[in-house]
């Protein structure tokens, strides 16, 4: 495949793929090539804490 790397970013490959930048084919092709990393996957564990924003915050 000879096509940049950005041309698959998720954010903006239906963009490229309906200005005929990329076809489908090229994208499912790209997807089907990239490794499988689920082993390689850690559990983490987040804790969110709520905040309020204050006028002090603004910057």
């Amino acid at each position: 495949m000879d096509k940049p790397e950005p041309v698959f970013d998720t954010r903006t490959v239906r963009r490229h793929i309906t200005s005929g930048l990329l076809t489908e084919a090229d994208y499912q092709a790209y997807l089907d090539g990239l490794e499988d990393c689920a082993d390689k996957a850690e559990t983490v564990t987040t804790r969110f804490v709520h905040t309020a924003n204050t006028d002090d915050d603004k910057a």
